[in-house]
């Protein structure tokens, strides 16, 4: 078991999926309280008791948010693609549901004091792991083997787009502008290995001399794929783009597909939007 909390599990970490999960489970638990009553909630009055219940989903999802938004920017190492595992998306789920039981338990001890006991508290926490944390790791773990079997075999050629763009010759220069449209970088194809996102500026790697350079470019990864033409040179990820004529050769894990570049170390993410790329290597 130890082994599998290690292994590498892909990190979604859109904006759009945090703000979809924190406001889901807000209106879900909000719900299950006014339908299912438990804890003791059917046999207590009072005429608020609507607003109140609405509470523990306004609490839900202002802790899914604050841990999502507030707690992974203070801590935004550790929750980088290349470093996240599976035990790490475990104890993600876990940090959230425990969160939110332990802010509803004070919310509910403040306003429902009165027909709140230890039994209670009980029930709530058996609750928060039956229906939280335990059918979380289970599609933890489905989600694992599922990825791992995907990316395991490159994918088929019926998965591929229609390509619209113009060949170019790979004999053409690459030539990178920054943003301040002065400052250039010129390479030739063949010379090319990859270009990484690095906040405001880029990466650009390429041999010279037979030694490896890395060179900064104040601009964006989506500027300059824009202003290479050359067709084995893609996007693979949000923040890369790679020559697929250096790949030596692909591997896989629940992640999604790494390229690994000839005469070096390099080894390239391929995200999952992309992974269409790997057919073109075979």
């Amino acid at each position: 078991m130890l082994k599998i909390l290690q292994q590498p599990y892909p990190h979604n970490d859109s904006t759009r999926r945090k703000l979809f999960l924190s406001f889901a489970a807000g209106i879900f638990i909000s719900a299950f309280l006014m339908f299912f009553k438990p804890f003791g909630i059917a046999n207590w009055h009072d005429d608020s008791k609507v607003l109140i219940l609405t509470g523990f989903g306004v609490i839900t999802s202002a802790t899914m948010l604050f841990i999502y938004f507030g707690v992974q920017s203070l801590f935004s190492s550790y929750f980088q693609e290349e470093r996240w595992t599976v035990g790490r998306e475990m104890g993600m789920v876990a940090l959230n549901v425990l969160s939110i039981m332990a802010i509803n338990v004070l919310y509910t001890q403040y306003y429902i004091a009165k027909g709140f006991n230890m039994l209670n508290l009980v029930s709530m926490v058996i609750y928060t792991l039956v229906l939280g944390v335990f059918p979380a790791t289970g599609i933890i773990l489905i989600n694992y083997i599922f990825y791992l079997k995907q990316y395991s075999k490159p994918p088929q050629p019926s998965h591929l787009p229609e390509k619209n763009i113009e060949e170019v010759s790979a004999t053409n220069d690459i030539i990178l502008i920054a943003e301040n449209g002065k400052d250039t970088i010129t390479l030739s194809p063949n010379s090319f290995f990859y270009i990484e996102s690095s906040d405001n500026y880029s990466t650009v790697v390429f041999l010279k001399e037979d030694i490896f350079q890395k060179e900064l470019i104040r601009s964006s990864l989506t500027r300059l794929e824009g202003q290479i033409s050359q067709t084995q040179i893609v996007r693979c990820h949000r923040s890369f783009i790679v020559n697929l004529d250096k790949v030596d050769k692909v591997t896989g894990n629940a992640q999604g597909y790494k390229l690994h570049l000839n005469e070096s170390d390099f080894v390239i993410p391929v995200a999952r939007r992309y992974s269409e790329i790997v057919y073109e290597l075979k």
